[in-house]
């Protein structure tokens, strides 16, 4: 018999918050035979290794553990799919967790409509000492708030993120639908996937939490190198795609795609302030920017577009703009403001 769901959850070095994550798909209400827990050990180097095998020889019938060289989170993830047994894949991060009940009621109460994708609500942000549960009495409930064409759903509300999500396996296997190694590997996955029309159900659940204390965490890395990276990620890999889809596409796409370069774009300038670029590098990076064209919406986007372009234009200009911005985010902003932010955060969750 086909399991109704495969859920696949990429680890690396995540061992304070890993079994609270395992303990909450535990608590799922699913049935054996029905599901699985696919778990790809990116190669991690703390204790992840010790606690996944010991959650697999407890629990032989629900996780599987895969372990892999370190490749990153879009590769972990496909090589979960590769072996997916489910009518359905699900992926969690490893460190958040699931309220209890929630796999088995999406199951009970929208998978039944066989929707090529379901769609939930952003995660509750939460600070915690990596084990307590938050809210040990959530539980998952929800309606349907659209029904209808991914395309049209996507360009309207954006549904970026690959984690609120639960994906028809047959799907994404019949476009070879698979995660791209890149920074916004998200957004990348989820526009190959509406570009087809996907029938789609968003429910108006809340079921995953995020935890913000991982150091390990792909958004609070700080590494240069990787950040460089990055840049060049978002303006030789990710805009390349979305100027394809571009000519590729129309209608809702179309406008989408505008929106995600517009988007990338924004991003390269965030990260640009946080490493140092000599002359040359900067000069390739003003290059490639001048070549990227930018939409101005008809709409309530024109802010986005309009900010965009200010800073396209901007970092367009001179080196000396750039380092006195580089300069003034790394020993003020981010020394001071951010600092003074986290200690206000901190003192509100009770954590100082």
């Amino acid at each position: 018999m086909e399991k109704i769901l495969s859920v696949i959850v990429p680890v690396y070095n995540v061992e304070r918050f890993l079994p609270r994550c395992l303990d909450s798909l535990l608590r799922q209400g699913m049935q054996s035979g029905e599901w699985e827990v696919i778990c790809v050990d990116d190669g991690s180097t703390d204790g992840c290794a010790a606690i996944l095998a010991d959650y697999a020889q407890r629990y032989p019938d629900v996780f599987r553990v895969i372990r892999q060289e370190n490749q990153g989170l879009g590769p972990a993830r496909n090589t979960g799919m590769a072996v997916a047994q489910g009518e359905y894949i699900g992926f969690v991060d490893s460190d958040d967790y699931i309220i209890d009940g929630a796999y088995a009621y999406f199951c009970q109460h929208f998978l039944g409509k066989k929707p090529d994708v379901l769609s939930y609500n952003d995660k509750i942000y939460i600070y915690t000492d990596g084990k307590t549960i938050v809210d040990p009495d959530a539980k998952p409930d929800g309606v349907i708030t659209f029904d209808g064409d991914g395309a049209e759903a996507y360009n309207r509300l954006g549904l970026p993120y690959v984690w609120s999500k639960i994906y028809k396996r047959s799907f994404l296997e019949h476009y070879g639908i698979k995660e791209e190694n890149t920074v916004c590997q998200d957004e990348l996955f989820n526009f190959e996937v509406f570009r087809h029309h996907p029938h789609i159900l968003i429910v108006s659940s809340n079921v995953s939490r995020y935890e913000q204390g991982n150091e390990h965490s792909i958004q609070k890395t700080l590494n240069e190198k990787r950040i460089k990276a990055q840049l060049d990620e978002l303006l030789f890999h990710n805009a390349v795609l979305m100027e394809k889809y571009l000519q590729e596409s129309n209608g809702e796409m179309a406008a989408a795609a505008w929106r995600n370069l517009n988007n990338f774009l924004n991003i390269y300038h965030k990260k640009i302030l946080r490493v140092y670029l000599p002359w040359k590098e900067w000069r390739r990076y003003k290059k490639r920017l001048q070549e990227l064209p930018v939409y101005t919406y008809p709409d309530e986007m024109n802010r986005m577009a309009r900010w965009v372009t200010l800073l396209k234009n901007l970092s367009g200009k001179v080196y000396l703009v750039y380092m006195v911005l580089y300069l003034f985010n790394r020993y003020y902003f981010r020394g001071n403001v951010t600092n003074n932010l986290r200690t206000l955060a901190s003192k509100k969750n009770g954590i100082v």
